[in-house]
This record gives C-alpha cells, sequence and structure tokens, in this order.
C-alpha cells in the first residue's frame, strides 16, 4: 500500500482571518518552527511527503531557505494557491487564474521546478479549476474531502468562524470516490466514463476514508480521539487498498500559545490543543502511518495512476 502524507502550509494570518479578522495581524509565521519539526519527524520514519504552500509566504529570505530545504530533503512542494481565498469555487475564473499562475511562479522561483500539484484551500474544488490545472500541464488536483463529516465542518465554521467567506466545497464531493480517479468534466465528485469527451486530464487524489463511515484521515479532526484511535483507525484501513492518504497541517507542529491567535483558539471550541499535545500526536500518526506502507509523494503516485488509464485507453 502507498502511503501519502500531505501538509498544507496555511499561515498564522489564514487561521488569525478566520477566529480573529479584525486584528489584521500578518507578521508572525508558522514556518520557522514548525516545517523544521516535520523534515525531522519524516527524515525519522523514513517518509517522502508533499507540502502544498501558499504563494504569498514565498518572499521573505527565511520562507525561500525552508521552501528548498523540503525539495532538497526529497519532499514535493505543491500549490496551494496564492493567497489562500477561503471561497475558491466562487471566484472569477481570471481571479482563479491568478491565485494559480502566481503561485506556481513563486514556487517556480525558489525551486527553478513547476509544481504539479495543486490543493484549493478548503477543498473548495470546481470543474472550471481542473480545466485550468489541465491547460497549465498540472499532473493531479487533490481537494476533493469525500466524507459527510464536512457538512458538520461546515455547521462548525458558521457557529464559531468569524470569516464569512469560509467554504468547505460542494455538499455532492462528500459522496466522491474515496481513492485517486480521473473526474467528469462537470462534476468533479463523479469518475469520468466513455462518452464524457474532453474531460479534465488531471487526476483528482482524495483524503482517505475508512469505508461505509466514511471517518477520514485528517488529523485535525482526529487528533481529537487520541492516538490509539488512529493507530485503530489505520488498522481498520487495512493494508488491502491501494492508497491511504492522510492530511496534515503546519498549525500542528506550531508555537502560538502565547498569541493573539492563541487566545482566540482557547475561546473556540475544539481549537484549544496545547503545541506538546499535539506534538505527541503528529508523532504517532506520522510513526503509524510510516509502519502501514511505502510513503512517497503525491507527484508519483499520480505518474502511477495517469500512466495506468493511459494504458488502459491504448488498449
Amino acid at each position: 500500500m502507498k502511503i501519502c502524507i500531505t501538509v498544507d502550509l496555511d499561515n498564522y494570518q489564514d487561521y488569525q482571518s478566520l477566529v480573529d479578522p479584525e486584528s489584521g495581524s500578518t507578521a508572525r509565521s508558522f514556518y520557522l518552527d514548525a516545517i523544521p519539526r516535520y523534515l525531522d519527524l519524516f527524515d525519522r520514519f523514513g517518509i517522502r511527503a508533499t507540502f502544498f504552500m501558499i504563494g504569498r509566504d514565498g518572499a521573505p529570505a527565511a520562507h525561500r531557505k525552508l521552501v528548498r530545504e523540503i525539495s532538497d530533503r526529497g519532499h514535493e512542494v505543491g500549490n496551494h494557491s496564492y493567497t489562500h481565498p477561503y471561497n475558491f469555487r466562487k471566484l472569477s475564473r481570471t481571479e482563479k487564474e491568478i491565485e494559480i499562475d502566481q503561485a506556481d511562479a513563486a514556487i517556480s522561483d525558489i525551486l527553478g521546478k513547476r509544481p504539479v500539484g495543486f490543493r484549493t484551500p478548503s477543498c473548495d474544488v470546481d470543474s472550471e479549476t481542473l480545466g485550468l490545472l489541465a491547460e497549465r500541464g498540472y499532473l493531479y488536483d487533490s481537494s476533493v474531502f469525500p466524507t459527510p463529516l464536512m457538512w458538520v465542518f461546515m455547521l462548525y465554521g458558521k457557529l464559531f468562524l468569524r470569516n464569512a467567506n469560509y467554504q468547505l466545497g460542494h455538499l455532492a464531493t462528500a459522496l466522491a470516490p474515496a481513492i485517486p480517479y480521473s473526474p467528469s468534466l462537470r462534476r468533479v465528485h463523479r469518475r469520468r466514463k466513455e462518452g464524457d469527451g474532453q474531460a479534465p486530464q488531471v487526476l483528482e487524489i482524495p483524503f482517505s476514508v475508512i469505508p461505509i463511515l466514511r471517518l477520514p484521515f485528517y488529523s485535525t479532526l482526529l487528533r481529537r480521539f487520541g492516538t490509539g484511535f488512529f493507530s485503530f483507525l489505520t488498522r481498520a484501513y487495512g493494508r488491502r487498498r491501494p492508497v491511504l492518504h492522510a492530511v496534515f497541517h503546519l498549525i500542528e507542529l506550531a508555537d502560538f500559545e502565547h498569541t493573539s491567535l492563541g487566545r482566540a483558539f482557547e475561546r473556540t471550541p475544539g481549537l484549544a490543543v496545547s503545541l506538546s499535545g499535539r506534538q505527541r500526536f503528529v508523532s504517532h500518526a506520522i510513526e503509524t502511518l510510516a509502519a502501514a506502507g511505502e510513503a512517497v509523494p503525491l507527484h508519483e503516485l499520480a505518474r502511477s495512476y495517469l500512466g495506468e488509464l493511459k494504458g488502459r485507453t491504448s488498449e
């Protein structure tokens, strides 16, 4: 079984805009402490992962150095938009193009090579976005969150978060396939079928979920249940499935407890967890996943799947 671990590099200001948008704080960054912690964990357990970077954060010299280190240590850097807008589906076509292209340019400027994978902010993807990625030669998108729990997360956002633009993808994607698939031209949550016409030529790599219950391998949620439950969930998933894709965020290894964000989290149900508690959970989760199969970055998985799909169509 292939293990794919992805880390979204959402930064301090992205969370601040959700829980305390009036603060306008953009000076702090999670990069300097959290990225080295992830890299050291991945080295310890022999993991090659994929980091999804927001292009805006590629300007500071210290950030650029860390992004190069991510690549130099064998990991992939994917495109996570330029400014991380929380309503990506509602952007105009031109606005989507700007978000994709400016982030692409920022990553290319740092690494000397273009990204081949994309993830929308908050899983808010649509067919138009997949078409734009296909036009630009991207191999894959990884934005589909195939679980009805996304409806619960959306309700949570409406009740407790303070950003009016907060979205979490189209509700229909809760019923999307839970393994990599070639998406339909008109409905991102459905597989491409013969006769669909010129569907977007990008692979969709959704977040993995437990069958039937559709409980996702999404660290922000699963740490609420503890390390034992994560181990149980990984065993229950089984080794016969082709891929297990687990999603983490930079904030999980960031120290923000004595900041305005930390104080806002303390007032927000479900978000107040100490750094030491988050570190224990993430370390256990990474170790558990490393023991479950071969860890590969998403671009390797995508090339393998796309090669198989091409072989089938040429038969």
